[in-house]
């Protein structure tokens, strides 16, 4: 029976981390609308970003399984789904020492953090506290707008093809 259920096990962290088998092509955090000014046409500055400095818009198109590790932004951010679906954890802020948080340049306004924790299949030997880390999970779909607020932790992966829009203000 231990044999059987150590191998059952195995199954479920291989499904769980399959992505890292994928194939995947990720043009990530990519100021596409500065490069064919065209584009700028098809995408409306949502509204709560509206009278705000805007940092440049960047694009985010992948396939299906490409992955942003878990990290905090300098700024709020506005991700917005144009096509397929995102999976994301959100992690609170109160989580740092528990997501084992790095935060680089943390004395000035453009700091950003990150963990080095593979959040879908993290090694709890090397990351113990992980385990005790609450995080919200939650599907981005075409249409959706996540507001983030700056300095708060999330991890995404691309479910499909995917293209995000995200407006850093």
């Amino acid at each position: 029976a231990g044999a059987l259920a150590a191998a059952g096990m195995g199954a479920v962290m291989r499904a769980v981390d399959e992505e890292q088998f994928s194939p995947v092509a990720y043009m990530s955090q990519h100021p596409l609308f500065h490069q064919a000014p065209g584009l700028q046409d098809l995408i409306t500055v949502p509204p709560h970003a509206l009278g705000r400095a805007l940092a440049p818009v960047n694009a985010w198109v992948g396939t299906r399984g490409t992955v942003t590790a878990l990290h905090s932004d300098p700024q709020h951010n506005l991700l917005a789904q144009v096509a397929g679906f995102k999976y994301l954890r959100l992690y609170s802020r109160e989580s740092e020492e528990l997501i084992y948080a790095d935060v680089l340049r943390g004395t000035n306004t453009n700091s950003f953090g990150r963990s080095p924790v593979r959040v879908e299949a993290p090694d709890l030997k090397r990351f113990p506290l992980f385990a005790s880390a609450e995080y919200l999970e939650l599907l981005l779909a075409p249409g959706d707008v996540l507001f983030l607020p700056q300095g708060h932790w999330h991890y995404v992966r691309s479910l499909s093809t995917s293209v995000s829009v995200n407006f850093w203000m």
